[in-house]
């Protein structure tokens, strides 16, 4: 399309646009440039379609002209209308607003009714409440009236119906309510003050003479008797409260003087004795006179709160009392519990409750007895313990043994080569020569030192004990045995040996009180005692003494520790304790009036083991102890031998000396020969011991080392003076039922020091001495020609050789010689 047939579609374009909205269809149209010079025309297309438009709408507006004046015409008919309707409308409303105030003029007049309705029920109501005011008002004045005159259950019941009328009133929460409530709760306290000034009265503790009470049922002139006083305590809810002052009065005015057996007042004009007896039948007599002067509500309280505080204070302040501790006493206690017994009955069939305490005493009297007997033999001993050691006595174990017709009684100086037993072969009860001969044939076993006891176990002790060697038990008096076939066959003697020894006074009273014990169940165990109260804790009886001796064992080392020689008294009282049971268990076998069944009750052996136990223990910590302090003083731990002062090492040596000589002079006091010797000993033998062991412990030793140690082994020989035989050391008893008595005293024991007998590295230390100082030649002689092969092996003295001599060609000869050696050389090895 040209560009002139665009120009000239432009002013149709423009008209269709402004018409219809629409844009023109064609590209090239719509695209198209327009220029300046094609507006006119434009203008002129637009133009014309503004004339054809204007001319249309005339057009139309002439066609439609009679239809716009009827419509203006109904227009103003509406108006008229309206205009009507408005004027209907204000003559409404005008005449509604007439009628309203005759409907408000109704209204006031309804209100008002109404109003003279409400007066009239308010005046109505006010009548009424004031009448049952009135009314409540009258009913309190004739309520404090009837209280006044004392009448008070009468006045209670008054009081509670007042409350009622009150709790009806129709002014129920105003402060005239209040008011009246607050007049019944002083009213309330009025009666209760007019109550308790009447029971006063019914109830009177004369002022003079506390002890005398008064119970009035009715007073003249008041109007309320002791049962409506006690109903009207019911109505405050204070029926325990006067039980309980009752009681209070009651007991601290006549009961607890009569009941505090430190008191003098009783109930009887006459005064009674202090026996259960009268006793019961003071608190019979009272018992009655309650049950006959007080209602039975107020007994019931009474007795809930008085039986158990009296069946306490006369049970502990004389029934338990009167329960014997032992045999002695047991017809009063029987008597007792009669009387108990009879008094619980009467109280039952004057059917006053709570009597079960007195039956449950009576019915377990046996149980009570025992308990007590038990109680006072514990009491008793602890006491006794606690008293300590005090004045020690001597006493002798005796001895018997089987030796050949023609074989010699030997001293203990004397016995030193022969066989030894376990240290307890010399502590045997007496037997008779037939056991003692059938004895021979056995090999004897005792107990280890290690062995403890359950109760041992369960109090902790030997916790403390060293385990670093074995200590030996003491050694026998004597203990000799045949040796060969021909003595076995000879005819046997029975030799009695006895051994001092000091005991404190503890195992005697033990024994006794452990005697008495046994004595008192066999006396109950027989037939003709069946019959007594007691009878029945005769089997109960006989476990105390193994109470007895544990306790011993659990609480006598604190007492004994008081002393310095406690281990050794508790060992020599156990064995002292041991040898009486012995004897007390053959005994109690041979008495024939007991049955077969009181002879088994007796199992002492048990305890016999553990006593036995319990003195080794003691020994063997007080042998620990002084063990630890001779160590310390050589140097504890460490070498005492490596101190190059020879002021030091001489000093300690003499330190141990003055110990080991006080120790043993101590114990000299204390243990028997036998347990002395074997104590001391090992004293010894715990210093031959350390220096023999400080010197293998040297890397080497010079000459003048060697001989300062050879000269602190002659300071430590001078321990031999302790062990030179006494002819007092051992005493023998006399013969008696066909057995022979040995007299050491008479013997002839020596003067020879014992000393290698109780410590056996004693000879030991002495040729370790001689080796120190000794040359090879010398060396070869003790080792070849004396018995140094007795008491080291060939390795130790090769060590000493090596320690004090140069590695030469003489030394490794010797040397050679002695490992080659075939002399018979010691077993021990160090």
């Amino acid at each position: 399309m040209s560009s002139a047939d665009i120009q000239a579609r432009i002013g149709p374009v423009l008209v269709n646009y402004a018409e219809n909205g629409t844009f023109p269809g064609e590209e090239s149209v719509a695209a198209a440039h327009i220029e300046d010079t094609i507006l006119p025309d434009a203008l002129d297309v637009l133009n014309m379609a503004k004339t054809e438009l204007e001319t249309e709408v005339r057009e139309i507006s002439r066609q439609n002209l009679p239809d716009v004046e009827a419509w203006m015409a109904n227009a103003r008919a509406v108006h008229e209308d309206l205009e009507r309707l408005r004027r209907l409308a204000t003559d409404i409303v005008r005449e509604a607003e007439v009628d309203e105030d005759r409907l408000e003029l109704l209204q006031d007049r309804e209100a008002h009714m109404q109003l003279l309705e409400r007066e009239t029920l308010f005046n109505k109501r006010l009548s009424e409440a004031l009448l049952c005011i009135h009314q409540v008002n009258d009913a309190l004045d004739q309520t404090e009236e009837i209280a006044g005159k004392r009448n008070i259950l009468k006045a209670l019941k008054l009081l509670a119906e007042t409350w009622q009328m009150i709790d009806k009133l129709p002014v129920t929460r105003t402060r005239t309510a209040r008011l009246l409530d607050d007049r019944c709760f002083d009213l309330r306290l009025y009666i209760h003050e007019q109550l308790s000034s009447v029971w006063q009265n019914l109830i009177h503790w004369n002022k003079e003479d506390k002890k005398i009470l008064t119970i009035n049922v009715t007073i003249e002139g008041v109007g309320t008797s002791l049962d409506e006083a006690i109903t009207s305590f019911k109505a405050f809810r204070e029926l325990d409260t006067i039980a309980k002052q009752l009681w209070e009065d009651l007991d601290n005015f006549i009961l607890k003087p009569r009941t505090d057996i430190q008191h003098r007042a009783f109930v009887s004009e006459t005064e009674p004795g202090k026996s259960i007896k009268s006793l019961m039948e003071d608190l019979e007599l009272v018992v009655q006179f309650l049950l006959q002067n007080l209602p039975n509500e107020l007994v019931k309280c009474l007795s809930k709160i008085m039986m158990p505080i009296i069946f306490t204070r006369v049970k502990e302040q004389w029934l338990d009392p009167a329960v014997p501790s032992s045999m002695e006493g047991v017809g009063e206690y029987q008597q007792s519990l009669t009387q108990v017994n009879a008094f619980a009955a009467t109280l039952d069939s004057l059917n006053w409750p709570a009597t079960e305490g007195f039956y449950d005493w009576v019915s377990n009297a046996h149980k009570i007895w025992l308990s007590k007997r038990k109680e006072t033999a514990l009491d008793w001993t602890r006491n006794q313990l606690a008293l300590g050691v005090g004045t020690p006595t001597i006493a002798h174990h005796f001895e018997k043994q089987m030796v050949a017709e023609n074989k010699d009684i030997q001293g203990p100086a004397q016995t030193g080569g022969t066989e030894v037993a376990d240290w307890d072969a010399g502590w045997e009860t007496p037997v008779d020569e037939e056991c003692a001969a059938s004895d021979t044939q056995k090999s004897q076993t005792n107990p280890s030192l290690n062995d403890d006891d359950d109760a041992a176990d369960a109090w902790g002790w030997g916790d403390d004990e060293s385990t670093d060697e074995p200590i030996s038990d003491p050694k026998p008096i004597e203990d000799v045995q045949p040796s060969t076939q021909l003595e076995q066959r000879s005819e046997m003697r029975v030799v009695t040996l006895s051994e001092p020894y000091w005991i404190s006074t503890v195992p005697k009273l033990v024994f006794d009180i452990i005697k008495a014990i046994y004595d008192d169940g066999a006396e109950l165990m027989k037939p003709e005692n069946e019959a007594t109260p007691v009878s029945a804790a005769a089997a109960g009886l006989f476990s105390i003494p193994t109470q007895i001796l544990a306790m011993y064992r659990a609480v006598s080392p604190y007492y004994y520790s008081r002393d310095a020689s406690g281990n050794m008294y508790t060992y020599n009282d156990t064995i002292w304790l041991c040898d009486k049971f012995r004897e007390f268990i053959s005994a109690w076998d041979s008495r024939h009036a007991l049955s077969p069944r009181t002879r088994g009750f007796i199992k002492l052996n048990t305890e016999i083991e553990k006593l036995v136990s319990f003195g080794k223990r003691a020994y063997t910590n007080e042998l620990t102890s002084q063990r630890t302090v001779i160590n310390d003083f050589l140097g504890g731990g460490q070498n005492f031998l490596e101190s190059s002062r020879r002021e030091e090492l001489e000093q300690g040596i003499d330190t141990v000396i003055t110990h080991i000589k006080s120790t043993s002079e101590a114990w000299k006091n204390v243990l028997s020969y036998s347990a002395w010797a074997s104590a001391v000993g090992f004293l010894v033998n715990t210093v031959a011991k350390k220096i023999i062991s400080d010197v293998f412990d040297r890397d080497d030793l010079g000459a003048d080392e060697a001989n300062l140690i050879a000269e602190l082994i002659v300071k430590v020989t001078a321990l031999d003076d302790l062990f030179i035989p006494d002819s007092q050391s051992v005493q023998s008893s006399g013969g008696k039922n066909g057995t022979e008595s040995v007299d050491y005293a008479s013997m002839d024991l020596g003067t020879a020091p014992l000393t290698a007998r109780f410590a056996d590295k004693w000879l030991k230390m002495q040729y370790l001495g001689e080796v120190l100082q000794s040359n090879l030649a010398n060396i070869r002689f003790l080792w070849f020609e004396s018995s140094l092969s007795l008491e080291f092996t060939k390795e130790e003295v090769v060590d000493l050789i090596l320690l004090s001599f140069e590695n030469n060609s003489q030394v490794r000869g010797l040397i050679k010689e002695i490992k080659d050696s075939e002399v018979k050389e010691t077993d021990e090895q160090s």
